[in-house]
């Protein structure tokens, strides 16, 4: 079976684009760590696969994960990945590295 993630990675985060994923997380905790200096990478894809995703990105480094909702919350339209620049990347290689 095909897995198709699509991952997109922001080293630095605007306060517009901030905004927008914080308006769509229903954790609230996120507001309160989602600073200026923080990576955030963003997964899109087949909810089992961004599961899985989120589940190899924690285990692999000290990042937190959240779930990002669409226009009912129910659905789910992405998964976000915060932490250091580091950590961030690092998440991102182990996923890109067991999807390929």
């Amino acid at each position: 079976m095909e897995h198709g993630i699509k991952i997109r990675v922001m080293k630095t985060v605007s306060e517009g684009a901030r905004k927008i994923v914080l308006e769509r997380v229903r954790d609230k905790h996120i507001s309160e760590i989602f600073t200026d200096d923080r990576a955030l990478a963003l997964l899109h894809g087949d909810v089992c696969d961004l599961i899985y995703a989120s589940d190899m990105a924690q285990k692999t480094s000290g990042v937190d994960v959240f779930e990002i909702n669409g226009t009912c919350p129910q659905h789910m339209i992405c998964v976000g990945i915060l932490g250091d620049t580091a950590a961030v990347d690092a998440a991102v290689e182990k996923i890109k590295k067991e999807f390929r």
